[in-house]
């Protein structure tokens, strides 16, 4: 009844629906391709709703704070301890949380086709743990504040910090916050560690501003409480330094699906349906390359560029058509050149997965990629460069190919 009761007098609940509608809104707007079915970009495709769920919570319960801190000497007179009593008085946002988390599920798993799982789970538990860091900072506010102050400050505090430092050219802030944007591809897998710094930070803030709130009229309270944001902010910048712009990643562990032969073509599991189309796909343009002189792959697979290629084997660059709408064939075609000049790097002992744009053109053309449309998506010099190629004699031709796509020259010069 006493729980009940405080449903029933909290503001906490009707934030449910427009924090869902928002929370959709951040699903929807990443979501390009067609059902991937891959259990781990579930899992992370929910989390997306972190930069509304987390800030509705903290809001909540600033609120909820505020309203319960009315109630004065009320609160020390009841017959149950305080860990009872405040665990009834959240109540409300925690039931708000839990609404948030399956709401974004729900999205998530239309958006994909399954639920989360392997990996996506420690996204899900993201979406649990980072927002109840944000309800303790939330809660703090509200017992010094006026709660039309402190929940506006909460909610508004959380949002600027998830979203704002991906704005900054400061590569490191970003990744304290906790509001991770992209999803793990098919072939890498995001680490651990993309959720536990979020999570240690989010603690010593709330820590630092429990000191403040709770131990303020002692001198040394608020010295504390600023060595431990110090500290905090300090070992989260060391932990995130060689990060760059990117989350960490390492390559997926997982049984490949291979179809066919000369070439075979490997795919992750969740590619199944598409492999035979990929490989019949391949067939006229891999001639068209073999006719030109090249050697043709054994084998055709999606890998993580961090796994070192085998001889005969080409990497294939290909992502799920986009949402509604079909694959584009010559789409398909300028990939599988890319995937001849990465192939024939490999075979020459050059492992250098970001083709080269003058041999991945020429490649392109010899598939019979459109001329026009090849020579719009380059760059003046390169387009000059190509055609005093393609000039040459054909045996000239491949000579100069192999020598482009074996000198690696996108990785050393450090083009991403």
């Amino acid at each position: 009844m006493i729980t009940w009761a405080n449903l029933r007098s909290s503001a906490a609940l009707w934030l449910a629906l427009p924090a869902l509608f928002y929370a959709g809104l951040y699903i929807d707007d990443v979501t390009y391709t067609a059902p991937s079915r891959y259990g781990v970009e579930s899992g992370e495709l929910a989390a997306y709703g972190m930069a509304i769920i987390a800030p509705a919570v903290a809001g909540a319960a600033a609120w909820e704070a505020g309203r319960h801190r009315l109630l004065g000497a009320l609160r020390i007179v009841g017959a149950r301890r305080l860990p009872h009593q405040l665990f009834r008085a959240v109540t409300p946002v925690l039931i708000l949380h839990l609404l948030l988390i399956v709401g974004a599920l729900v999205m998530a798993r239309r958006a994909v086709g399954v639920w989360p799982g392997d990996a996506g789970w420690l996204a899900v538990a993201h979406l649990v743990v980072l927002p109840l860091g944000w309800m303790i900072i939330g809660w703090c506010l509200g017992e010094v504040l006026p709660r039309s102050i402190a929940a506006p400050i909460a909610g508004i505090g959380c949002w600027a910090w998830l979203s704002v430092p991906h704005t900054l050219a400061t590569a490191w802030v970003r990744h304290l916050g906790g509001f991770i944007d992209g999803t793990s591809t098919v072939t890498d897998v995001r680490l651990p560690a993309a959720y536990a710094v979020p999570w240690a930070v989010v603690a010593g803030m709330g820590l630092a501003l429990w000191l403040f709130v709770h131990m303020r009229r002692r001198a040394w309270g608020a010295a504390v409480g600023v060595l431990v944001l110090a500290i905090t902010f300090v070992t989260g910048r060391i932990m995130v330094a060689d990060w760059g712009y990117q989350r960490p990643t390492s390559p997926r562990s997982v049984a490949m699906t291979c179809v066919g032969d000369a070439p075979r073509v490997c795919v992750p599991p969740e590619y199944k349906q598409y492999a035979e189309q990929l490989r019949r796909d391949a067939l006229v343009p891999l001639a068209r390359l073999k006719a030109a002189g090249l050697t043709s792959p054994q084998e055709l697979r999606i890998t993580s560029d961090t796994v070192p290629l085998k001889p005969g084997t080409w990497p294939l660059f290909w992502s799920l058509p986009p949402l509604h709408s079909q694959a584009d064939p010559d789409q398909y075609a300028v990939s599988l050149a890319q995937s001849a000049v990465v192939g024939t790097a490999a075979r020459a002992g050059t492992d250098c997965r970001q083709g080269s744009a003058v041999p991945s053109a020429w490649a392109a053309l010899v598939i019979g990629v459109d001329e026009p449309a090849m020579r719009q998506a380059m760059l003046d010099t390169d387009w000059a460069a190509l055609q005093e190629v393609r000039r040459l004699p054909a045996k000239e031709q491949l000579d100069w190919f192999g020598k482009a796509a074996a000198s690696g020259e996108p990785c050393s010069r450090g083009v991403s």
